[in-house]
């Protein structure tokens, strides 16, 4: 996803989310970019079934 976002020149960084809730699981993480870069990334990083879905619900 980082990746994805370093294309289209859109600062990201991974950070830590906290401590895994249960014992031999890994942290979990989160993806931040910039408030401003926020709906352009999630435009991106969205799965194409959503968009279609949310098409075919304003018909």
């Amino acid at each position: 996803m980082q990746q994805v976002l370093a294309a289209h020149d859109i600062p990201s960084r991974i950070v830590d989310a906290g401590i895994a809730s249960y014992f031999g699981a890994c942290s979990p993480a989160a993806l931040q970019v910039l408030s401003h870069d926020q709906w352009t990334a999630l435009l991106l990083l969205s799965s194409p079934e959503e968009e279609q879905a949310g098409a075919s619900d304003n018909n």
